[in-house]
């Protein structure tokens, strides 16, 4: 490993000048068990560091409390400084994978799951925390097809759900729109959506009674079959239960997913090489 990468007064160049010459290997151990995530993150750390990464598995799959996910194989600085830069990518990440997964499974098939938030996280982190939400089963992107979402935001600027949607009608794309009960009842705000060609209705209120009750306004009107119903707001792991019996096609989970807490791991020097 080149010296530029530590600052030039760091102390752990004196701890190991005495076996600056000697290698060694480490592993990486998932502590309990979790889906793994942020491997790619993970091995580009340690690679840059100089060291020699073998990884023992793929990501996406599901590991046992014990299970190694990385060799590592270089000098004594090198794996000490990985250990302060390695495991926060596959952690973090392992964390999210596995907070997706458990969502995803306690939901039933016809549910498209979204997580969305990942929009909110700051640059560097997008990437990693987005595919870690996708390898544990978790969509991305509210629709696979091409779209143009339009949140209360757009909403207000063009004054409402009627004017939003006739200004961006001519665009290509699928609209989704988010009904908030800003502009009227909530289901006049869905009544304003379908007339005006929005293809998913977002009930961005986090409250299982408005998707209920725009649900029941939709098969009422027999617009049901027209559009795709989706809701979002603050979604926890107990509202699963509830929301698996709504009338839903869509539900977007993004906070409870990406706040997941940390996969833990241990870095675990093995011996010389």
């Amino acid at each position: 490993m080149e010296k530029h990468i530590l600052p030039p007064d760091d102390i752990r160049y004196s701890i190991f000048k005495a076996v600056e010459n000697r290698i060694f290997q480490a592993g990486v151990v998932f502590t309990r068990p979790a889906v793994v995530a942020g491997l790619i993150e993970g091995e580009n750390e340690a690679s840059s560091l100089g060291l020699e990464v073998r990884s023992q598995v793929r990501e996406g799959m599901n590991v046992l409390a014990g299970q190694a996910v990385l060799t590592l194989t270089g000098p004594a600085l090198a794996l000490a400084v990985a250990e302060d830069r390695v495991l926060g990518w596959i952690g973090k990440a392992s964390g999210v994978a596995t907070a997706a997964r458990s969502f995803r499974e306690m939901l039933p098939g016809r549910i498209r799951v979204v997580c969305g938030g990942w929009k909110k996280l700051p640059l560097p982190w997008r990437q990693n925390l987005r595919r870690a939400a996708a390898v544990g089963g978790v969509a991305t992107r509210i629709l696979d097809e091409p779209f143009i979402y339009l949140d209360k935001n757009y909403i207000r600027m063009f004054g409402g759900i009627s004017g939003t949607l006739q200004a961006v009608a001519a665009l290509p794309g699928e609209k989704v729109i988010q009904l908030r009960g800003e502009w009227g009842d909530i289901t006049e705000e869905a009544a304003q959506a379908v007339i005006n060609g929005a293809a998913v209705l977002m009930v961005d209120t986090g409250r299982v009674e408005d998707v209920t009750r725009v649900a029941g306004y939709l098969r009422g009107s027999g617009w049901r079959q027209r559009v795709r119903l989706a809701f979002s707001g603050g979604i926890t792991r107990e509202d699963l239960p509830a929301i698996a019996e709504l009338d839903v096609d869509i539900i977007d989970i993004g906070r409870s997913v990406l706040d997941a807490p940390l996969a833990d791991l241990r870095f675990e020097v093995l011996g010389p090489a």
